[in-house]
């Protein structure tokens, strides 16, 4: 007998209570009938049980394999599809407009949350400060985690730039612009320093170090040693600078972010260091990064060190490919840099991706999706794994792994009870009324979304308009 879809209201009676209240422990849940895809890369499960009891799934499979307590709250979900809570692993989220945090946050956490994203890592930001404004958004949000931005020395200084037509040109520290968004870097002036900068880190409450620029090969290595040595992950810029991808994989680090700054490779390291401000990167980029150039033989044995260390590439496409759109809609006679660095770098991103997945490099889905500006022109982790099936061409399971198993190994040991759904792990939950395996764009047609066993609405995560 085909049981109803229980409203979420019913479901949440009994999931919480307020704390210190004497009530007896909650029923599990049992949500039945659902095609089951458990992101641990097995086959999906036809007419699967999940069972969920105080926010951790007890077991997942088939009816045989899960029998149902009788005392559980039924849910039947026949006719759906059961997938892990999704994971964004490149989001920035708190951003400063006239000295005050952009109050757009807050919506954009129940938006991603939404659209059955349970957890992203934020890769540029003020660990402490983003705490406090993700806590008082409320239980309607993803988890977040913070990475801790560090970079060299020549980051926090001014920097002189000799122009395409000749003149000099200074320009304000890079540091002040992110300090200004509310961002706090650290700067590291010797690779002696490194344990002090991880200190400084887990202080303020980040779980890794992303570095952003302006640090060599020996500068990496003792970062990644002293975070390594405390249990964190470290994740750099393709574009760190004068540090090659090559020399970044091999000093250990986890994971490297943009597949368009793998331009950086064709350069030698003379060339490398003496790139000082961002207009460096797009000249470098809108010169150079072409669908030929990303088959360079340096390109090619970064990925292959890549590969062979298991370092992650988060490639960020969906990003590059609004970039590109914007340029190619502004149709200027002649085309600025920024223009001719956006086409070029999704361009060169793309097919720098295809061969690192022929080469067997691991991906993870981060989007570099920003909580402020028209939604329409923020990238989406849905047109992330789009892209993956689309550009890459991934089979949608593979792509959805990089947004769910993978990126929850890629985040670290924080994240190890996320990602699939097994026993043990926590009960972040994706129902669907369309198959994503069958085509990767039904992952917008949420049924709806649970973190930690809390079941909601989309129309219940977002909040309705003031």
């Amino acid at each position: 007998m085909r049981l109803p879809l229980l409203p979420l209201t019913a479901l949440l009676v009994g999931l919480t209570a307020p704390l210190g209240s004497q009530v007896p422990a909650a029923p599990p849940l049992a949500i039945l009938g659902a095609t089951l895809w458990d992101g641990t890369g097995a086959p999906a499960v036809p007419d699967a049980v999940v069972l969920v009891q105080d926010g951790t799934v007890t077991c997942a499979g088939t009816r045989r394999a899960c029998p149902v307590p009788r005392n559980a709250t039924r849910v039947d979900a026949t006719g759906r599809w059961l997938l892990p809570g999704l994971i964004d692993t490149h989001v920035h989220l708190l951003f400063r407009v006239g000295g005050r945090t952009d109050p757009s946050l807050r919506t954009d956490l129940r938006d991603l949350l939404a659209r059955g994203i349970t957890t992203v890592r934020d890769m540029g930001t003020n660990p402490s400060r983003l705490r406090e404004e993700v806590d008082s958004a409320g239980p309607a949000a993803p988890r977040v985690f913070a990475m801790q931005l560090v970079a060299g020395i020549r980051f926090f200084g001014p920097e002189r730039e000799r122009t395409e037509d000749g003149f000099i040109r200074m320009h304000a520290p890079q540091a002040n612009g992110m300090r200004q968004l509310g961002w706090f870097p650290l700067m590291l002036t010797t690779a002696s320093e490194a344990p002090e900068v991880v200190q400084k880190a887990i202080a303020g409450g980040a779980i890794g170090l992303k570095l952003y620029q302006d640090l060599d090969s020996a500068q990496v290595a003792a970062l990644v040693q002293a975070a390594h040595a405390v249990g964190m992950p470290v994740w750099g810029h393709a574009w760190v600078q004068p540090a090659s991808v090559l020399e970044q994989a091999t000093a250990g680090q986890d994971g490297v972010v943009h597949a368009a700054g793998l331009v950086g490779e064709l350069l030698d390291h003379y060339a490398r260091d003496s790139l000082r401000t961002s207009s460096y990167l797009l000249r470098i980029t809108a010169d150079s990064a072409t669908g030929t150039s990303a088959h360079a033989p340096a390109v090619l044995a970064a990925l292959d060190t890549l590969a062979a260390r298991g370092t992650f590439l988060e490639p960020t496409l969906h990003v590059a490919e609004l970039s590109a759109r914007r340029a190619g809609a502004h149709r200027r006679p002649v085309p600025t840099l920024p223009d001719r660095y956006a086409l070029a770098a999704g361009t060169f991103g793309v097919a720098v991706t295809r061969e690192a997945v022929a080469r067997g490099v691991r991906l993870t889905a981060g989007t570099d999706h920003t909580a402020y500006g028209p939604p329409s022109e923020r990238a989406m982790l849905t047109e992330e794994l789009r892209l993956f099936v689309d550009s890459l061409g991934l089979a949608p399971a593979r792509a959805l792994l990089a947004a769910t198993r993978d990126a929850a190994i890629a985040i670290g040991p924080v994240a190890k009870d996320l990602g699939t759904i097994a026993p043990g792990k926590r009960a972040d939950l994706l129902l669907l009324r369309a198959d994503p395996l069958a085509d990767i764009t039904n992952l917008t047609q949420v049924e709806w979304v649970m973190r930690e066993g809390v079941p909601r609405s989309p129309r219940d995560a977002v909040p309705p308009p003031p």
